[in-house]
């Protein structure tokens, strides 16, 4: 009998707290069209003063804030990944956004898409770097979503290349750490008798596919994405795929976390052709070419030395359309509208061949995955 009271007490109280959760859920939501209706008020002013509708500025230190007042039991990571989507949200019903992508879907690149401006955008893949910057420069889409550098593979030497030739601006910047995970529509690994990859993949989780499937056979493909389709297609077939991947293909993830290294990050950033405010947390871009003089190089990073500004990288590129010359891509803290800032650059653009502003954005500091 106290057994039975035991087990009638704990269903009431189950009930009573799923009540409770109905009610919360309830306040969420009207809250949420509470907010859409000022979101919609606050776009409107925009338009009318002119002002772009995406701020990542102000985006950033909206997320900023929400951390450090978070309550217990709600991790950094929850709080960012549901005010993306409230944010995303914001946005959409004060002017829909488009953001183009290296494609296919469900690839790290559509992952980090999503991160910067959240599932309420539109996406819109492109089959090269080349044409994200295209669709971006003629206006087709408001944003675009490039990797710059991987942690283990360095720059990505056409992203640098296109932003010497195309007059875009950096607005965002977003760190993705890059977890492979085994994917299939079966629901053991012993079943699995072939694995597509993309050769990157395979590479990268080299170690934990020679020791757990030793007697598969892998085959490559063009990128985990499509790996992630033939193994949706195929019975008895896997794939090292992303989250995004399991959830575009409806695969199972058998095993998580398959890559060698945890510490494989890479950094994307968001492109467009309106400018970031400063948010007191900023960097800045610039690409430059130097005279052919003894000790160029050092006078002309010398106004970050006397300022106190931190370069943060710095890499040379061969510039295509004359021999033996070339860019330097210079990143450092601050944003351009600062003083200290601004007066460095101006002194430099004295001493170079040539200097372009790239944009101050907002820094990524944090790690998204």
């Amino acid at each position: 009998m106290r057994r039975r009271d035991k087990r009638q007490g704990d269903t009431q109280a189950l009930e009573g707290y799923t009540e409770e959760i109905h009610r919360i859920d309830k306040e969420i939501l009207s809250l949420l069209s509470r907010r859409q209706e000022l979101a919609a008020s606050i776009g409107e002013l925009k338009r009318v003063l002119g002002i772009d509708i995406f701020n990542p500025a102000r985006e950033k230190e909206l997320l900023r804030r929400l951390v450090s007042s978070r309550q217990k039991n709600v991790t950094p990571e929850s709080v960012r990944h549901i005010f993306s989507e409230i944010i995303s949200a914001e946005r959409s019903v004060q002017q829909p956004l488009t953001v183009a992508f290296l494609g296919p879907e469900a690839t790290f690149s559509h992952q980090a898409a999503i991160s910067l401006f959240g599932r309420s955008a539109s996406f819109l893949t492109a089959e090269t770097i080349k044409k994200v910057f295209d669709l971006v420069e003629k206006g087709i889409c408001q944003r675009g979503v490039v990797p710059i550098e991987n942690s283990y593979e360095g720059s990505v030497g056409s992203t640098m290349d296109l932003l010497y030739q195309y007059e875009v601006k950096i607005s965002a910047e977003l760190y993705l750490r890059i977890r492979h995970h085994l994917l299939s529509r079966e629901d053991t690994i012993s079943k699995i008798k072939c694995l597509y990859s993309h050769p990157m993949a395979t590479a990268q989780c080299h170690s934990w596919i020679k020791g757990n499937l030793q007697n598969v056979n892998v085959r490559e493909t063009e990128s985990t994405s499509l790996a992630s389709k033939l193994a949706a297609d195929e019975p008895y077939a896997a794939a090292v795929g992303s989250r995004l991947s399991a959830h575009h293909f409806g695969l199972k993830i058998l095993k998580e976390d398959i890559e060698d290294n945890p510490q494989n990050i890479t950094r994307f950033l968001a492109i467009g052709k309106s400018a970031a405010r400063p948010t007191g947390k900023d960097k800045t871009s610039i690409l430059l070419s130097l005279r052919h003089e003894p000790g160029v190089l050092h006078n002309v990073l010398g106004p970050f030395a006397r300022r106190n500004i931190n370069m943060t990288r710095i890499e040379s590129r061969p510039m295509k359309t004359r021999n033996w010359e070339y860019l330097f891509f210079v990143d450092f803290e601050g944003h351009e509208e600062d003083s200290n800032v601004r007066e460095a650059v101006r002194e430099m653009e004295g001493r170079c061949a040539f200097i372009k502003r790239l944009g101050s954005f907002p820094a990524g500091g944090e790690l998204w995955d």
